[in-house]
């Protein structure tokens, strides 16, 4: 059984949950998680955990944010000794960083920091904000000099550990009960983005983390098998990488291909949504 890592988001992580791949416990254990947390956060400095009892937060919340914040990732990550680690880069299209002091920076979480007092009464219209929708250049240049930090972290942690980059990507339309298409930003029900603008700056740093080291194994569902789409029944709710229940069947068939383990491999034929 293979022991896998994930340092990104749920794109990754439901790769590793029954409800999306029944049958993933066969071949692989998911040991280790970092959920939200932009390159950028996890190259910075360790800091203590923000949340308080007062902010009422569910142990899943208050560890998001914690772990963000004291970067226990990579401490657990060389306890652990994962065969792998699985990389995506949703934090930083999504939310971008907090400068809370000089040079050191958390994970801008609207969904879970900005709901703590601390950021209330410490950060908010305080600590600058960089993101790539303010600061494209800015904030790339930074991001790059994070990686080399992050991938220097991830080695030295688990230097035995393979590292796979999940190429996400946000989509653009969703199928609602009827099986019509709707466009996502413009459905009211998430947050309005340019999509193809985000999908631009992933599409940047996924080719400098290909290029930063050769090794990095890589996993593109969509050059690999066209278009995705998100819809309204996903067990999240829908979003722009809450795929349709095909994705997840594919990206496991990928990993096992990329692990060798062809005894376990099976052809999934592609469909629309499984409701």
């Amino acid at each position: 059984m293979k022991r896998i890592a994930v340092l990104g988001s749920c794109a990754t992580r439901d790769n590793f949950n029954s409800i999306f791949n029944a049958n993933y416990k066969k071949k692989f254990e998911c040991v280790l998680m970092q959920n939200q947390s932009s390159i950028i956060s996890m190259a910075s400095k360790k800091r203590e955990n923000p949340v308080i009892p007062e902010d009422n937060f569910s142990e899943y919340d208050e560890w998001c944010v914690r772990s963000d914040f004291t970067k226990e990732f990579f401490d657990h990550l060389a306890r652990l000794q994962p065969d792998t680690i699985i990389v995506d880069l949703f934090a930083d299209a999504h939310f971008g960083v907090l400068e809370i002091e000089p040079g050191e920076y958390v994970s801008n979480n609207r969904w879970k920091l900005w709901r703590t007092k601390y950021y209330k009464e410490a950060l908010k219209d305080k600590a600058a904000e960089l993101s790539i929708d303010k600061d494209r250049e800015q904030y790339m240049e930074l991001w790059k000099k994070s990686w080399n930090t992050v991938l220097e972290k991830l080695k030295k942690a688990s230097p035995k550990s393979k590292i796979i980059l999940h190429q996400i990507r946000n989509v653009k339309e969703y199928y609602n009960f009827d099986d019509n298409r709707f466009d996502i930003a413009s459905s009211g029900k998430v947050k309005n983005i340019n999509v193809d603008y985000y999908n631009e700056m992933l599409d940047e740093m996924h080719e400098y983390i290909r290029k930063s080291n050769q090794s990095i194994e890589v996993i593109d569902l969509f050059k690999k098998n066209g278009e995705f789409l998100s819809f309204d029944e996903h067990p999240w709710g829908l979003f722009y990488v809450h795929y349709t229940m095909d994705y997840y069947p594919f990206f496991l068939n990928q990993l096992i291909v990329i692990e060798k383990d062809n005894s376990w491999f099976r052809i999934f034929n592609k469909k629309k949504v499984s409701k």
